[in-house]
């Protein structure tokens, strides 16, 4: 189980992260969607791009004991 801090955009650093560190083996796994179109879709903002710039940066550099067990 991964326990996670971030709320938002923030986690998939987060996990990514947390997954480069421990060494974790990953298969890649095919799907399919069908995407939303603009009036569907999450309205994403530049301070969710900053967000994640910054977690990608915290994440790097942090202990992984310090973010999830």
């Amino acid at each position: 189980s991964l326990q996670t801090k971030e709320k938002r955009f923030g986690i998939d650093p987060e996990i990514t992260a947390l997954i480069a560190k421990k060494k974790w083996r990953l298969i890649e796994v095919g799907v399919s969607y069908s995407g939303r179109s603009y009036d569907q879709g999450k309205k994403i903002k530049l301070k969710d791009a900053f967000r994640h710039i910054y977690c990608i940066i915290k994440y790097r550099f942090s202990v992984v004991d310090d973010f999830a067990h």
